[in-house]
């Protein structure tokens, strides 16, 4: 007589209060890192203020109330989210920088990596430019903070270079970088809004002969207004990231 194999069912984990299937536990840093990375998407696809806790909630598969066992506020979620973003942008400045010389190299390198990161993350560069930046308290923010973290690769390197006699020494670096920065995030623009797609090398190189062409080179003589013309001249390259726009 042939033997019945017999087939155990197995029960079904207990629902969440939305209906949705609990994860089981799990310890705590593990349970934080998946809400980050829940909250992550949620944001990238529906902004800040579109987005709610009981969806990240429903993602991670607990209840609302468990998120705030780790995460005090959904503006607290959002810019441990952000500090996620921007670290890995800083190590991978940092760790790419690490073998390449040369000013122009250099700053190619930064423009194209920044250039890249933020229109392959649209979501969330959306939610900075859209919704944090507008914010009454931003320069007071941690975004602020890390923000300026990672733009003081290309400010380094263009001190540096002004040292060194590759760009110009009398440009304030500051408002070169400015003017970088400003360039980026106006062609990264582009891609969040979703009009076209960027061809982000071509964007990489076009800006950073851009700038370089007003800051690279011998230095302007000292005469009065020389400075003012350059400004003038930075001005104009912003015009040109407009036009190519």
């Amino acid at each position: 007589m042939a033997r019945r194999s017999v087939t155990t069912a197995r029960r079904p984990g207990p629902r969440s209060e939305s209906g949705s299937r609990r994860s089981p536990r799990r310890p705590g840093p593990e349970r934080a890192r998946e809400i980050l990375a829940a909250a992550r998407d949620v944001f990238s696809e529906k902004g800040y203020e579109r987005a709610s806790m009981a969806e990240i909630a429903a993602r991670v598969g607990v209840v609302e109330g468990a998120l705030y066992k780790h995460y005090a506020s959904k503006r607290e979620l959002l810019f441990a989210v952000m500090r996620s973003f921007y670290a890995s942008l800083i190590e991978s400045l940092r760790d790419g920088l690490g073998g390449i010389e040369g000013a122009r190299n250099r700053l190619r390198f930064v423009i194209g990596s920044q250039l890249r990161a933020f229109t392959e993350e649209t979501g969330l560069c959306r939610v900075v430019i859209s919704e944090i930046r507008p914010l009454d308290d931003y320069e007071q923010s941690v975004v602020r903070e890390l923000n300026r973290e990672l733009t003081s690769f290309a400010l380094r390197i263009l001190e540096e270079g002004a040292r060194t006699g590759e760009l110009r020494a009398d440009v304030p670096p500051p408002m070169v970088r400015d003017v970088i920065y400003g360039g980026i995030e106006h062609l990264s623009w582009t891609a969040v809004i979703g009009h076209r797609p960027l061809d982000i090398e071509r964007a990489a190189d076009a800006l950073t002969d851009l700038i370089l062409r007003g800051v690279g080179g011998e230095a302007v003589e000292a005469a009065p207004g020389g400075v003012a013309r350059l400004e003038a001249r930075l001005e104009r390259l912003e015009a040109l990231l407009e036009a190519r726009g």
